[in-house]
């Protein structure tokens, strides 16, 4: 199969804006604050369709339905069309700082959300305002008890990690751990396939509908992970540093592996490895060239890259800047 251009589904939500399509050309509708792209994506709160080509307005639920093999390949329960795509790809607009919250691991989903994976997930941060900050963990030493009070009382802001980001930081999110971006900051997110999220505490402000959204105290103290012993990102830092290509892998966790790779003037091929690659123009264009096919790449634009297509190149780089999202332990390699 030939490689999958996509179409976003665009999600309206009380801290969104406009800078998505400011950044990435994203065409939004006027007035409505946009605050989430949903590049790539399999999941009954919003499926992804193509956006040009022979399979052109198809889901991609009905393409795994019927090409599950020759888009994954046999390394994932979805190759059999029944499971989800095992990765979501969004572009994220936080105009406003979102909510503080957790996301549950796959044990505590399958019991209390069924049909739901685990989340872990991981930023790439586009633009950064000045003192831009995100929300990282918790800080040493909180205990269960001490943060449910807090909540209680009105101060776990008193408990958070503030950390500063800029452009092109590293956000890894496991599953368990708190964390929330502050305001005017745009931002890649890769996860695993799953729309559950805890909000722990949401700035005292109203939805969209005027009211508060709703908090889950309950859920969010038995996923918190408050020993303080996260999982390792996996990543290897950067693998290539030559004339006009750099590559640093950044996440290679149980569920994903994710690099960013840098071009600029030079053509690179890479191969499929038996799995799926999606890729995330972050920056600048190119020409894709994959088989027969020839595809142009800007910023904003998600592809998805069969297994079966063995090899993809980029081509006429212009200060291209693209994340490739595989399997575990199939990241790109030179």
């Amino acid at each position: 199969m030939q490689p999958l251009k996509m179409q976003p589904v665009l999600k309206e939500v009380i801290w969104g804006g406009h800078r998505l399509a400011d950044l990435l050309g994203k065409p939004l509708p006027e007035g409505k604050p946009i605050g989430e792209s949903w590049e790539l994506a399999d999941h009954p709160h919003g499926c992804s369709t193509v956006a040009d080509g022979p399979l052109a307005g198809k889901t991609l639920r009905w393409i795994l339905e019927r090409h599950g093999e020759a888009i994954l390949g046999n390394r994932t329960p979805a190759s059999h069309g029944t499971a989800r795509f095992p990765v979501l790809l969004k572009f994220i607009d936080a105009s406003e700082r979102l909510s503080v919250q957790v996301h549950p691991d796959h044990g505590d989903a399958a019991l209390h959300r069924g049909g739901e994976s685990g989340k872990a997930e991981c930023w790439v941060i586009l633009h950064a305002d000045p003192d831009a900050w995100v929300i990282d963990g918790l800080r040493d030493g909180v205990t269960r008890d001490a943060f449910a009070a807090a909540v209680k009382d009105g101060t776990v802001e008193d408990l958070l990690t503030v950390r500063p980001v800029k452009a092109e930081d590293v956000i890894w999110i496991p599953a368990g751990h708190v964390h929330a971006a502050g305001p005017g900051i745009v931002f890649a997110e890769v996860q695993q396939t799953s729309d559950v999220t805890y909000r722990v505490f949401d700035w005292n402000r109203p939805g969209l509908n005027g009211k508060p959204r709703k908090l889950h105290v309950a859920d969010a103290l038995e996923t918190i992970n408050f020993t303080g012993e996260e999982p390792d990102s996996g990543g290897r830092g950067r693998t290539a540093n030559e004339t006009g290509l750099l590559i640093d892998h950044l996440i290679d966790c149980h569920a994903f592996s994710l690099s960013r790779i840098q071009l600029d003037g030079r053509p690179w091929a890479a191969e499929t490895g038996g799995g799926y690659t999606a890729l995330m123009v972050l920056a600048g264009a190119a020409r894709l060239v994959a088989g027969d096919v020839a595809m142009p790449l800007r910023a904003g634009d998600t592809v998805l890259v069969p297994a079966d297509a063995a090899e993809y190149v980029f081509e006429a780089a212009e200060t291209l800047t693209v994340l490739a999202a595989a399997p575990p332990g199939n990241a790109p390699t030179q």
